[in-house]
């Protein structure tokens, strides 16, 4: 029965944060297939995605800084992704496709659904506090054929010793986050986290940066979930039933897997 109940509170908290993880009822609402979890990202637009350079309405707004060593660029993936290019344009609000030149040199073959991280080249030649805009295009299946789709996110690069923001560099797919399979477990419903409220056409409401912040939220209360269901299911099976006719003693060996050992007997 203890076993049971673990399994089904780290199956439905995995697929919760499955769900999380990669943006899952985001996409069409407010992010197309793939959006910038960092830097942020320009408002996204369903009018706009398919439209080069920038898939927007917006221009900039909100400009992130970027270090001219040891900089990335890290994405958030709803959909399927093909042959992903990242370019990059210096000024102050490049509006032409030519103005933007190849900034991580390998592109990217295909992504799957999750947060992938990429290395930023070291920028030379650039001033400290000059303004720039990084450009990203990809291939994504909409409604049965394939499409080209871009976004933009504007920066201002800085000297490595004037940057101090952290940046999320880190790489999951949905795939690590599938709910384990097991007899023992009953059939169960898909959990998911409520819809985001549809956006008809204009511009999100959300930053992607709010978006991720919702992804690791749900992260981190999913993971407290697998904890408490542990702990009481542990509590419950400490307990000696009045049937039994000494004490047990409790002992994990994982969160997985659960055993009892007989006290030792007094002298």
């Amino acid at each position: 029965m203890v076993r049971s109940s673990l399994l089904l509170a780290v199956a439905a908290s995995a697929t919760a944060v499955s769900a999380a993880v990669h943006g899952e009822g985001a996409e069409g609402s407010i992010m197309g297939p793939v959006a910038f979890l960092w830097p942020e990202d320009r408002p996204w637009s369903a009018a706009a995605d398919n439209t080069a350079p920038c898939g927007s309405t917006s221009g900039p707004m909100n400009r992130t800084a970027f270090p001219l060593v040891g900089g990335a660029v890290a994405l958030t993936i709803a959909d399927d992704a093909y042959n992903v290019a990242f370019r990059i344009a210096y000024g102050n609000n490049p509006t032409s496709q030519s103005d933007f030149k190849t900034f991580v040199p390998s592109e990217v073959a295909a992504v799957e659904a999750g947060h992938q991280c990429y290395k930023a080249p070291t920028i030379t030649n650039v001033a400290d506090g000059t303004n720039a805009t990084i450009q990203l295009e990809y291939w994504s299946n909409d409604s049965g054929r394939d499409e080209t789709f871009y976004a933009c996110a504007d920066i201002t690069i800085v000297s490595a010793t004037a940057f101090s923001d952290s940046i999320p560099c880190f790489n999951v797919t949905v795939t690590e986050f599938e709910a384990p399979a097991s007899s023992d477990a009953a059939p169960q419903s898909s959990v998911a986290p409520p819809a985001p409220a549809a956006v008809s056409g204009g511009d999100s409401g959300l930053t992607t940066g709010q978006k991720a912040g919702i992804a690791v939220g749900t992260i981190i209360g999913a993971s407290a979930i697998i904890g408490a269901a542990v702990f009481f299911a542990l509590r419950r099976r400490s307990k000696p039933s009045d049937s039994e006719a000494a004490p047990y003693m409790t002992h994990t060996k994982s969160a997985h897997s659960v055993e009892s050992v007989p006290a030792v007997a007094r002298q």
